[in-house]
């Protein structure tokens, strides 16, 4: 039974790890490798197709993420913060996002400090580790990492129970918070415009409904 525990907690965590590494830094080659040779296990959580993986160059993959994150006045851009997403507002078809000083804001910030995750530990490009917002989504999703690697470390040293509680505070994250915009996040980066990063968001979107649902029926 912990065997089985210790399989599920470690492949839990790299796919989390994966999706975090994919948001917290410009896209590498060893990023594209890993789409690449992973592309089998992805078409089971999205239909989603990203063919210009083969077709475009480094560069056009890093200006995307420049497009998609840091880029305001881009077509592209959908501001990739939870408490944006939360309190958009839409009126005759035109959208007015939250204000990212919000409730959701502070409550990221409190779950990250009760556990003492650190943003500014992160392997992570630097511009985005001097945003000022904890609820953006690479953050949100490295807190996964951090949470998910703390399960397999309690297991992997036989402390069951501390383990449970590890989870446990995966659970309430993501009922709390990812589950709560990560959807409707990566219907907006698409409906923007299909790229690398619309895959990416749909494939984390997907994961996670996933990975709640496990976690639920862990805890009944």
């Amino acid at each position: 039974m912990i065997k089985e525990s210790i399989f599920i907690a470690k492949k839990r965590l790299e796919l989390y790890e994966f999706l975090s590494f994919s948001f917290l830094n410009t896209p590498s080659e060893e990023l594209l490798n890993l789409i690449k040779d992973n592309s089998s296990q992805f078409e089971e959580l999205t239909e989603d197709k990203i063919d210009s993986i083969e077709e475009k160059d480094l560069d056009y993959f890093i200006q995307e993420y420049y497009d998609r994150f840091f880029v305001p006045t881009s077509k592209l851009f959908v501001p990739p913060h939870e408490s944006a997403i939360r309190n958009k507002d839409i009126k005759n078809g035109k959208i007015s996002y939250g204000k990212l000083d919000s409730q959701e804001t502070f409550h990221v910030k409190a779950c990250y400090e009760i556990v003492d995750f650190k943003i500014d530990q992160l392997n992570a490009f630097k511009p985005l580790k001097d945003n000022h917002y904890p609820d953006h989504i690479a953050f949100e999703l490295a807190f996964l990492v951090y949470l998910a690697n703390s399960e397999l470390l309690a297991l992997e040293n036989g402390m069951s129970e501390k383990a449970n509680k590890w989870r446990k505070l995966q659970k309430d994250f993501l009922v709390e918070h990812l589950s709560k915009w990560i959807e409707a996040y990566a219907i907006l980066s698409k409906e923007r415009g299909e790229g690398l990063y619309s895959y990416l968001t749909n494939i984390s979107a997907k994961w996670i409904a996933l990975d709640l649902e496990y976690l639920m029926g862990e805890n009944q």
